[in-house]
C-alpha cells in the first residue's frame, strides 16, 4: 500500500506538468485590472489556438527605453489551494525578452547581426507573491498571474524593423528530500556488518611481519548520486503562443558641444541637447522631466527648463542649452582626463498613444566629454597662474635708471621642457629662373619633437608700398588749424587726406610680377622623427629680382604660427646663362 502511494506522486506531477500552460501578455490598458476583466469574462474563447488569457486586449506595439507592465499567466486544471502552493512553490519561471529584425537589411553588410539579441531578462523569486484567481464562467481553471516591470533596453545590435517578443519558461522542480529519522553520526552503527576487507589475502604475508592490513570495501564501491539525475526529475512546463510586438523609438536625441568666446584659462562648453518627437509612432510625448549631471564638474541650464510639461506632436523638435563646467587641479588643468568627465542624461515622459494606454518612457543615458579636445593644456595653465596673483612671483620695484630683468633666469616650466615644438624647415631653390617657365621651392620639414604634428604650409607674397614714398602734404582741413609761426611745433599728419585722396584716385589693378601656385599644403600626422618633403610651385612674369614675404608654418593642432623670412632670392632672365644652367 505504501509502494502504491509512493508511485502515485510522480503521476500526479507529470499530470500537472502536462496539463498546465504558460504565456506572458501585454494589456493594452495602462491601469489594467486583471480581476476586474476576469469577472467580467463571459468563457468565450475566438479559436483553439488563442492566448490563454482572451479577457486581456494587448498592446500593438511597444516603445523603446519603456517600462512596460507584463503579466506571465499560468493555467493550470482546479486543484485544491493547499496542492497548488505545494506546486508553485516548486516551479521555477523565468522571463526573457529578445529583439530581432522582421525585414532584411537593404544592403548586404559585411558582419551580419546576429538573428536575435536578448534584452532583457528575470526569474521570478519565491517571495513575490502571485495573484490566483479561480473565474465563475470556467471553473475548471486555476489562473495565477505574476505582474513583472520590464524595460524595454535599445538592443546593442542594428535590427530593421525591430520587433520583440516574451518568452516565459517554467521548470517544476522535484520534490525535496524527506531525511530518515536517526542519528548519522555513529561511527559504527549497531547491527551492521562490516564492509569486505580488501587487503585480506595480504595478511599471511611474512614481509608484513605480523601486521594486518585493512581497507573498507565501502571506501572503493561508494556511488555518490550524479546531477543528470536530478535533471532527468525537473520537467519542463510547455508554453502559449508567443506574440511579435512592433518595437519603435519615442524620442531621439543628440548632443552638441561649443566653446565659448572667453578667457583661455575658461573651459567651460556649451551644450546642446537636441530632442526630437518621432513620426513613426504617431503619438504625441509629455516630458515630465530632464537632468543632466557631470562627473567631476557642474551643470547650468541656460533657460529654465523645470516645470514645463508641455506636450509635444511628433515631429517636434526641442532645443535645450546647459553650460557645462569642469573642476580643474590646482594647476589650473582638468581634474580628470579626457574620458573622466562623464555626463549622464535622465529623460522622463509619457507617451499618449491612447486615453487609456499611457506608457511611461525612462532614459538614462552616459557618455564622456573631452573638454580639452585641441586646446593646449599649456596655455590653460599659463592663464590661470597669470589670471591667480597667489601663484604669481612677487615683482621687484626697479628704479628709472635699471635694466629690466632677464627672463632666462625664470626656470622653463615643466611641461615646456616636456612637450617643446622642435620642427625644423629647409628652403632651397634654383638661383637662376626662366621668365614664363615653371620652377619649385623645396622645404624639407623635420619632426624633432616627442609628439604627433599636424602642420600648414602658406606663401605669404610681397606687397608694394608705394605710399611710403609719397610725400607728406598739410591737408586743406589742417591748414586752418594752426598760423604758420608755428608750424615748427607740429608733425605731420598720421593718415594723410592727400594719400587718401591719391590712393583712391589712382586706384587700379597691379600687375603681378611673381606667381604662387601653390597656395596651401596640409600635413597631416607627422610622427617623431619623422621628416616630409613640400613643393612649391612659382611662375615668373617679367625680368628681375623677386621674393616673398614669408613662408608661414602653421601647427592646426595649436594655431601657433612662424613665419620664416630668410628665404632664397628668385632672379629671372629672359634666357638662362651657360653657367646657372650647368
Amino acid at each position: 500500500m505504501a509502494a502504491e502511494q509512493v508511485e502515485a506522486q510522480p503521476r500526479r506531477s507529470a499530470e500537472f506538468v502536462e496539463s498546465s500552460i504558460l504565456e506572458a501578455v501585454v494589456p493594452a490598458d495602462t491601469s489594467f485590472d486583471v480581476q476586474q476583466k476576469l469577472d467580467a469574462w463571459d468563457g468565450n474563447t475566438a479559436d483553439d489556438h488563442s492566448s490563454i488569457a482572451p479577457f486581456v486586449t494587448e498592446r500593438q506595439f511597444i516603445i523603446f527605453d519603456e517600462r512596460v507592465p507584463v503579466y506571465v499567466v499560468f493555467r493550470t486544471p482546479s486543484i485544491d489551494n493547499d496542492t497548488l502552493r505545494a506546486y508553485l512553490s516548486r516551479l521555477a519561471i523565468t522571463l526573457d525578452v529578445f529583439a530581432f529584425s522582421t525585414a532584411p537589411p537593404p544592403e548586404p553588410e559585411a558582419k551580419p547581426p546576429p538573428p536575435k539579441e536578448l534584452i532583457y531578462s528575470e526569474t521570478i523569486k519565491d517571495s513575490k507573491e502571485p495573484l490566483i484567481l479561480r473565474p465563475e464562467v470556467n471553473s475548471q481553471y486555476v489562473y495565477v498571474i505574476w505582474r513583472l516591470e520590464v524595460f524595454i533596453s535599445r538592443p546593442h545590435g542594428r535590427f530593421y524593423k525591430p520587433a520583440i517578443y516574451f518568452q516565459p519558461t517554467a521548470n517544476l522542480k522535484p520534490p525535496p528530500r524527506t531525511e530518515r529519522p536517526g542519528s548519522n553520526d555513529e561511527y559504527l552503527p549497531s547491527k551492521v556488518p562490516t564492509a569486505l576487507n580488501l587487503l585480506q589475502a595480504f595478511e599471511s604475508d611474512p614481509a608484513l611481519a605480523g601486521a594486518h592490513p585493512r581497507l573498507s570495501a565501502l571506501r572503493i564501491n561508494k556511488i555518490a548520486p550524479s546531477a543528470p539525475v536530478v535533471r532527468e526529475l525537473i520537467r519542463p512546463i510547455k508554453t502559449g503562443q508567443r506574440r511579435l510586438f512592433r518595437t519603435v523609438p519615442a524620442l531621439i536625441w543628440r548632443i552638441r558641444y561649443s566653446k565659448k568666446h572667453t578667457s583661455l584659462s575658461d573651459a567651460s562648453l556649451i551644450a546642446s541637447l537636441d530632442l526630437e518627437i518621432a513620426h513613426v509612432t504617431g503619438c504625441k510625448v509629455q516630458i515630465e522631466s530632464i537632468e543632466l549631471s557631470l562627473k567631476g564638474g557642474r551643470t547650468t541650464a541656460i533657460a529654465n527648463h523645470q516645470g514645463q510639461q508641455l506636450v509635444h506632436q511628433p515631429g517636434d523638435q526641442i532645443t535645450y542649452l546647459y553650460e557645462l563646467e569642469p573642476e580643474l587641479n590646482g594647476e589650473g588643468g582638468l581634474l580628470y582626463g579626457p574620458e573622466g568627465h562623464i555626463l549622464s542624461l535622465t529623460i522622463k515622459a509619457n507617451a499618449l498613444v491612447s486615453d487609456t494606454t499611457v506608457p511611461v518612457l525612462s532614459i538614462e543615458w552616459r557618455t564622456p566629454v573631452d573638454f580639452a579636445g585641441e586646446q593646449n593644456q599649456n596655455f590653460m595653465k599659463a592663464a590661470h597662474r597669470a589670471s591667480n596673483p597667489i601663484a604669481q612671483a612677487p615683482q621687484k620695484h626697479l628704479g628709472p635708471d635699471s635694466f629690466a630683468p632677464q627672463e632666462e633666469d625664470a626656470p622653463p616650466a615643466k611641461d615646456a621642457q616636456k612637450q617643446p615644438i622642435n620642427v625644423t624647415v629647409t628652403v632651397t631653390g634654383p638661383p637662376q629662373v626662366r621668365v614664363a617657365e615653371f620652377f619649385h621651392w623645396n622645404i624639407f620639414i623635420v619632426n624633432r619633437s616627442d609628439k604627433v604634428r599636424k602642420l600648414a604650409v602658406l606663401v605669404l607674397p610681397k606687397r608694394k608700398r608705394d605710399f611710403d614714398k609719397h610725400k607728406s602734404n598739410p591737408s586743406t582741413s589742417s591748414i586752418a588749424s594752426y598760423r604758420r609761426d608755428s608750424k615748427e611745433l607740429l608733425a605731420s599728419a598720421v593718415v594723410d587726406e592727400n594719400i587718401i585722396y591719391a590712393r583712391q584716385k589712382s586706384a587700379r589693378s597691379e600687375s603681378a610680377d611673381l606667381l604662387c601656385l601653390t597656395t596651401d599644403v596640409r600635413i597631416g600626422h607627422l610622427a617623431p622623427g619623422a621628416c616630409y618633403t613640400v613643393d612649391l610651385k612659382f611662375l615668373a612674369l617679367c625680368s628681375g629680382v623677386f621674393g616673398v614675404e614669408s613662408v608661414r608654418i602653421i601647427d592646426l593642432a595649436t594655431q601657433e604660427t612662424a613665419d620664416i623670412r630668410d628665404l632664397p632670392s628668385i632672379v629671372a632672365t629672359e634666357t638662362l646663362d651657360e653657367a646657372a644652367s650647368n
